[in-house]
Formats: C-alpha cells, sequence, structure tokens
C-alpha cells in the first residue's frame, strides 16, 4: 500500500470514528476542503473534510489532524479527549507494533460549539 493510500484511509477512518463520539456535532471543513468538495463529490460516508493525515518520513510518524464542532451542553475538553482516544484506539495505539507500522499522533481541534 502507497504512503497516499495509507493517508486516504486514515482520514477517513479517523473522520468516521470521530463522528461517533457522543458531543461531536461534525467535522470542521477547511478552505482546501471546501474548495476541494465544489470540484469533486465523495460518496456519503466517504467525506474526509476536517481530518488531515501527514507523514513525517524522519520519525516515522502518521499525523493526523481533527477539526471538530461540539455539541451545546457537551464539555469541549471531554469531548476532544474522547475524539483523541477514539481515534488513537482505531489506529492501534502510538506505538509501533510488532510488524513494523509507524507509530501514530492525534491532535484535535475543537472550532466551534453548536
Amino acid at each position: 500500500m502507497t504512503r497516499q493510500q495509507t493517508r486516504v484511509l486514515l482520514e477517513q477512518a479517523a473522520a468516521t470514528v470521530a463522528r461517533t463520539v457522543p458531543g461531536v456535532a461534525c467535522l470542521q471543513p477547511g478552505l482546501a476542503d471546501l474548495l476541494r468538495s465544489g470540484a469533486r463529490r465523495t460518496a456519503p460516508g466517504e467525506s474526509t473534510s476536517g481530518a488531515r493525515a501527514s507523514y513525517r518520513a524522519a520519525t516515522g510518524v502518521w499525523r493526523i489532524e481533527l477539526r471538530i464542532t461540539v455539541l451545546d451542553g457537551y464539555r469541549a475538553v471531554d469531548v476532544t479527549r474522547a475524539v483523541r482516544a477514539a481515534v488513537t484506539d482505531m489506529t492501534g495505539g502510538n506505538g509501533s507494533d510488532p510488524g513494523g507500522e509507524p507509530r501514530v499522533e492525534v491532535t484535535v481541534t475543537v472550532t466551534g460549539i453548536l
């Protein structure tokens, strides 16, 4: 599997997992996501808006960044921690596994409250 394919799979999986966490209203798309979505349609459930993965070759670490909007009535810090834990668990944790898969670092940013 190429890095590009891995990146896309990580973004899709992280976005899907983040949306299931209680208190998450939606993932917030960035400007690039908004411009790209006008040019290309994705099937339902395939949108990765608000999720971005990048690979750092020097450290062998995949970095997943999520931008979320939190529902009113939920503490943003609790939702952020829950999203980070869910995505980290989905990727198998931060450590390198015996198969040599790269480590993953997850960052969650709250961009708004609904």
